[in-house]
């Protein structure tokens, strides 16, 4: 049996390939895509409207990171007609989505539903990178926003471009740690001018540290909440290099209009590996990465169902302990209402 380690790996290989490359050499469809201009910098790699598959680059001052995306079905808990009113760039589907810095490597991940659309995703082991170019790809992310704002979709893969959007309005908010004694000359610089503090290793920086955010909004008229995890990579520098949300059928934790609930107390030191618990294979079986409860979902639930707050507290502890949690027990079939967001460790 291939644990999450190994999977892990052959997934960060398999990306850095399809980087390189997403269709055969010398494919007329994909020449054609890969040379048509798109506003500011953002261009269309690889468009399926049936597979609700998406792949764009985007490119500025001399870095290209890539977006690829996969759109799911709708949510179970979608922004409310006055939300919409208020921000109508917010998606309204389960939407997959990973983005690589231009080795193929995944820096910023997220699952709309309770496992990976493409099966073949994984979480990477985050090792091997410039810190400071990485740093400055995770601000392309939010550099992209006006470009996909004008960008021109198929009307069945509109959501996706909202998706980009969301992602990148999220950044600024990624690195808060309240409570955290960084000091003043390590502070993280995701949302900040420089490119980098003093003292970045380049070309082989890791993940060292690891914790999580809870968090969540308000539905159903205040009785219960949407709630979501934020997994986050730390690096020896103090910095976010790495990011993997859950969205649990809405709303994402990376999203701006979503509201820090809790965060994880100090930090779980990374065990060598540079991989962690959140994304999980399934015990027992290889064909299909999980992220959420495998219990049927109900928005109250109930016997032996699911909602977004189960999911969200087996993300929780997978993360913490770094292991494998069933997704059928425990959180995953809860017996009573579970309106409420889990609280953090």
């Amino acid at each position: 049996m291939m644990n999450l380690r190994t999977l892990a790996a052959s997934g960060a290989l398999g990306l850095m390939s399809f980087a390189v490359a997403c269709g055969p050499v010398g494919d007329p469809a994909v020449d054609d895509l890969e040379s048509a201009p798109v506003a500011h910098g953002l261009s269309i790699v690889d468009m399926d409207e049936a597979a609700g598959k998406l792949v764009l680059k985007f490119e500025k001052d001399g870095r290209t990171i890539t977006y690829d995306m996969r759109l799911g079905p709708k949510m179970e808990t979608p922004p409310t007609p006055e939300e919409l009113a208020a921000n109508p760039e917010l998606p309204t589907y389960q939407i997959d989505a990973q983005v690589l810095d231009a080795n193929g490597q995944p820096f910023r991940m997220q699952m709309g539903g309770d496992a990976f659309i493409d099966a073949s995703w994984a979480m990477p082991r985050v090792e091997g990178f410039d810190e400071a170019g990485r740093l400055a790809d995770i601000r392309l992310m939010r550099d992209a926003v006006p470009a996909f704002r004008a960008l021109e979709l198929p009307e069945g893969l509109a959501e996706l471009r909202l998706a980009g959007i969301e992602i990148g309005l999220g950044v600024d908010g990624l690195s808060e740690k309240p409570g955290a004694e960084i000091p003043a000359n390590e502070a993280p610089v995701i949302g900040g001018g420089a490119l980098a503090p003093q003292g970045l290793e380049f070309g082989g920086s890791a993940v060292v540290n690891w914790d999580y955010q809870i968090r969540n909004k308000a539905v159903a008229l205040g009785l219960g909440d949407h709630t979501a995890v934020l997994l986050r990579g730390w690096s020896s520098s103090t910095n976010v290099v790495f990011t993997a949300a859950s969205c649990n059928h809405g709303a994402c934790a990376g999203a701006s209009s979503m509201n820090t609930h809790c965060t994880m107390s100090g930090f779980r030191t990374d065990d060598g590996t540079h991989t962690r618990y959140f994304y999980s294979e399934p015990s027992g079986s290889t064909s299909q990465v999980s992220g959420g409860c495998s219990t049927e979902y109900a928005w109250d639930s109930g016997n032996n169902q699911h909602n977004c707050n189960d999911d969200a507290e087996l993300q929780r502890d997978a993360i913490y302990n770094d292991s494998w949690q069933s997704t059928t027990a425990g959180p995953c079939s809860t017996r009573g209402f579970h309106n409420r967001s889990p609280g953090c460790h």
